[in-house]
């Protein structure tokens, strides 16, 4: 049961070493499932989303504005086998699992960019993520570091922008206080050269966490407050017919309130304590295609920066800074023989992180300074043969100079053999480094890092089977891992200080997922997915396994979308078995409740370019927990303008 650490949140530091996750309940998806014709996550190199092999989620555009969520975890919500738990209002800890892993065996991508958070336990804070100005949403579920190393254990997520001519914009407030805006779009410089990008920013006046009454929104204790400010451009150019410059550029500031925590009592308390978190991920890249498009090469340099700074009513607290850049050479060569197509893909990269730390007393251990460095070399076969049969290995090497060198591999395959039916499987192996918190972290009379942890190593295979048509499509899929060498919370009675170790015994997580999707009539689209899990974890050889904390062994969602020339209605719902937690308070497990989060949305086209929106978010006013004494909102209603131009 490994926690993670969000270096924002160090005081609920506690709280989150014990959590592991959330997932979803009985049967139902959402029109993620509808199949997209490209995925750009599932290989090297964009491969045909119904041949990918393994099981995938794609969120599109008409999902993300029929419903106008303000988060991209919302959306992820409604992903089968991802649990997202979120430790209050906007802008609190936000942890999102695929299959059961932990929230740093997860890797994300904005346009390519790895934004994993080296300074949060390997985290991308999902608080901090808007929804405006994203195009759609990649959701790959399994072990991928084979194709994109190390955390990759759960799966990855990779995020993709809008790339709009024109210009876009809307504006909403609503429950709580909150208020968003956001505006964007494109402009062709020249007939080579698009430029386009976003501006958004979200508020909110929260509420007051620590409330133990049944009305959150009640007057007497601090509101826990969120504020954020996106802006991302991208510029993309292809200066001959043979090669093309890409350049991303985005920026993320954040600031949310936060309440402490007793933990003699085991509930939040009102205190005064606020994050600032920061962001700056930057991409550079340049290709060039050789023999008629069929060989292709492309250099490509990536940055982030990421600071989290804590204050105490504002004055300075701590703080933690972290950053990689990463150097990548990949080349690829497509062979044609008939109806088959061969590709061979191979690149190499060289990556550094960083990790630093400082507290307000200079003299603090916790005042710390760390790197890591890592090559990489990478090898990808794929063989397509027309629409019906598709598949491919992967092989990655990594030389790390603070662990030993790793290998993982992938296959994958899908065969479409005629009828609208369709089989596909993937064995594949993933490897997750120790976060720089679990080797170096410090706290003060809480928490001392282990520096002889070793890397946690995965193994995974599924296999599906699905069936189509034009109107509709069914896709089950079961999956079965082991993690050895898991990283796990431990806890000296002697000196109360708690750590962390490798457990000697093996974890396992298997599981079902089942989606559904159909177009009964003109404009209206259904879909619906189960999960069933099962993710225990072991801490001793042949001891007792326990069953993964936050993370319900069903879950499930359904959505529906109506578009129409007047009005568009949208609806969906995330619904979360029973799932067990930790009571600090006593330490003992607890169970928290199942509970459904209903989402209702609309807009009214009063113009072919202006809509008149709503929402109304948790609309059976649940009163539910993510995370055991942290209160979540209900029912909140919000009303806006959106505008095409």
């Amino acid at each position: 049961m490994r926690p993670s650490f969000a270096a924002a949140l160090c005081r609920h530091w506690l709280v989150a070493r014990a959590t592991k996750g959330r997932n979803l309940f009985t049967l139902l998806l959402v029109a993620a499932t509808i199949p997209a014709a490209i995925t750009v996550t599932a290989s090297r190199e964009p491969v045909p989303a119904a041949l990918a092999g393994t099981a995938l989620t794609i969120i599109d555009r008409p999902t993300i504005t029929a419903l106008s969520l303000p988060l991209v975890k919302d959306y992820l919500t409604l992903s089968p086998s991802v649990s997202v738990s979120q430790s209050g209002p906007l802008g609190a800890q936000t942890q999102v699992r695929i299959r059961g892993a932990e929230a740093n065996h997860t890797l994300t991508f904005i346009d390519g960019i790895d934004v994993t958070d080296p300074a949060s336990s390997g985290e991308f804070r999902y608080e901090t993520l808007l929804a405006a100005g994203v195009e759609r949403i990649e959701v790959l579920r399994g072990p991928q570091s084979a194709l994109w190393g190390s955390q990759a254990l759960g799966g990855v997520i990779t995020i993709t922008t809008r790339d709009d001519s024109g210009v876009y914009g809307e504006a909403e407030g609503g429950s709580l206080g909150t208020f968003r805006a956001g505006a964007g779009g494109g402009v062709a410089l020249n007939s080579s050269t698009q430029l386009s990008g976003s501006v958004s920013a979200l508020t909110s006046q929260g509420y007051d966490i620590a409330n133990t009454g049944k009305n959150i929104e009640a007057t007497g204790g601090d509101k826990d407050g969120y504020g954020n400010i996106t802006a991302h451009v991208k510029l993309r150019s292809a200066p001959t017919a043979t090669t093309d410059v890409l350049l991303v550029a985005r920026y993320t500031t954040s600031n949310s309130q936060f309440d402490g925590f007793d933990y003699d009592a085991g509930v939040p308390q009102d205190e005064a304590f606020a994050t600032r978190s920061k962001q700056l991920a930057l991409r550079a890249e340049a290709g060039i295609a050789l023999l008629d498009g069929r060989w292709t090469q492309r250099v490509s340099g990536f940055f982030t920066d990421t600071t989290n700074s804590n204050r105490t009513a504002g004055a300075f607290t701590n703080r933690s800074d972290g950053g990689r850049y990463t150097l990548r050479y990949q080349t690829s060569l497509t062979i044609d023989t008939g109806s088959a197509r061969h590709r061979v893909t191979a690149a190499l990269e060289h990556d550094r992180e960083r990790f630093d730390s400082a507290d307000a007393d200079t003299l603090a251990f916790s005042n710390q300074s760390r790197s890591r460095l890592q090559t990489s070399v990478v090898g990808e076969y794929r063989l397509d043969i027309g629409d019906w049969l598709g598949g491919g290995v992967a092989v990655r090497h990594d030389w790390n100079n603070r662990f030993a060198d790793t290998t993982t591999v992938r296959a994958t395959a899908a065969v479409r053999p005629g009828a609208g039916f369709a089989l596909h499987g993937a064995y594949a192996t993933g490897v997750a480094d120790p976060t720089f918190f679990d080797l170096f972290g410090f706290f003060p009379g809480f928490f001392v890092g282990n520096p002889n942890l070793s890397p946690e190593r995965s193994r995974n295979w599924e296999v599906g089977a699905g069936w189509s048509n034009a109107a509709l499509g069914l896709d089950v899929t079961w999956y079965d891992a082991t993690l050895d060498n898991e990283i796990v919370s431990t806890f000296d009675s002697k000196t109360f200080l708690s750590g962390v170790a490798n457990a000697s015994g093996r974890s396992r997580r298997k599981g079902l997922e089942v989606t559904a999707s159909t177009t009964p009539v003109t404009g209206l689209r259904l879909a619906a997915s189960y999960a069933l899990l099962d993710a225990n974890e072991q801490r001793v050889a042949a001891g007792l396994a326990l069953r993964e904390v936050r993370r319900p062994r069903h879950s499930g969602s359904l959505t529906a979308a109506y578009t129409g020339k007047a009005f568009d209605l949208a609806a969906s719902a995330a619904i979360s078995g029973a799932r067990d937690d930790i009571d600090f308070a006593r330490f003992v497990r607890v169970r928290l409740a199942p509970y459904t989060l209903v989402t209702l949305s609309g807009a009214w086209h009063v113009t072919p370019k202006l809509d008149l929106t709503g929402r109304i978010e948790n609309a059976l006013d649940s009163r539910y927990q993510d995370v055991f004494a942290y209160h979540t909102p209900g029912l909140t209603a919000h009303a806006g303008v959106r505008v095409r131009l």
